[in-house]
Formats: structure tokens, C-alpha cells, sequence
């Protein structure tokens, strides 16, 4: 799941520049696929699916946010610094490399209790998605009625 930096270069000319790091919040949208794999959905990902699928704690987490075990929403807050966001959760970046994802400490007690860990772990495709690999996220689980719900 290594990327080259050309591969980036080709992705992120293919998505234009106005993505990147020019939201505030992102709603991000995964599903889970009949291979039981969690996938992000990324309408005209360039490169192959499997590249999309959620591993490492990341599949845990679209597991615990799930409502009905195969679809979740989250609303995503990425910062260059801590922040207080009510009813999110925090993610800190503890290590990551360009073409190596990034690794995230998880601070939601329900995640270490029902899967005994504290970390998760976010492929390049982060990239894409959030134009970056940033510091901390805050995380909060969108309900289907398209309101934010506490995870």
C-alpha cells in the first residue's frame, strides 16, 4: 500500500488543488464491502479500490461508528494544533511519512475497551482525502438523519 510520490503527483493532479486543505470539516463516508473489508467511498479514485480499504484500527473504528454494519459517516475536523470540539473525539498523530500513512492515538475509551487498543492507523489515500496528514482530527459520528451524533 506504499505509494511512490510520483503516484501522488498523478492523484492529486487528477483531484485539482481546491480540495486540498480548503475545508474546515469533511464528511467522510465508508462501507463495508461483501470481501468484509471497510472501504472509504471515493467517487473517481484513480488508483486501484483496494487502495480505499480501512485497515489497522481504521476498520475498527468504521465498526464501532457504524449504525447497521455496513455504512458510516463521520464529520472529520483536521488541526495543526489541539482544539476543543464538543461531542468529537481526538486523534493525535504519533508518527508518519509521506508514502507511509500515518499513525493516530485514539481518545475514545469505548475504541480501547471493545477492541484493546489505542491507535489506529491511515493510508496515504489520507492525502486525498484531507489534502493532508494533520496532527490531530476531531472525529464525530453523522447520524442518518444527516445530524452529527457523539461517537
Amino acid at each position: 500500500m506504499n505509494y511512490t510520490l510520483a503516484d501522488l503527483l498523478i492523484g492529486a493532479r487528477q483531484m485539482g488543488l481546491s480540495v486540498f486543505g480548503k475545508k474546515k470539516e469533511y464528511q467522510i463516508e465508508f462501507q463495508k464491502e461483501a470481501d468484509g473489508g471497510w472501504y472509504v467511498v471515493f467517487p473517481g479514485w484513480p488508483f486501484d479500490h483496494h487502495n480505499l480499504l480501512m485497515v489497522s484500527g481504521a476498520d475498527k473504528m468504521c465498526e464501532l461508528l457504524s449504525e447497521d454494519g455496513t455504512r458510516t459517516k463521520i464529520s472529520v475536523i483536521p488541526t495543526k494544533k489541539r482544539e476543543k470540539h464538543e461531542g468529537y473525539f481526538e486523534l493525535t498523530q504519533t508518527e508518519s511519512s509521506l508514502t507511509g500513512g500515518s499513525t493516530y492515538k485514539v481518545d475514545l475509551e469505548e475504541f480501547k475497551l471493545r477492541f484493546g487498543r489505542d491507535t489506529l492507523w491511515l493510508c496515504p489515500v489520507t492525502l486525498f482525502v484531507l489534502g493532508q496528514y494533520p496532527k490531530y482530527m476531531y472525529v464525530k459520528k453523522v447520524t442518518n438523519s444527516n445530524t452529527v451524533a457523539n461517537a
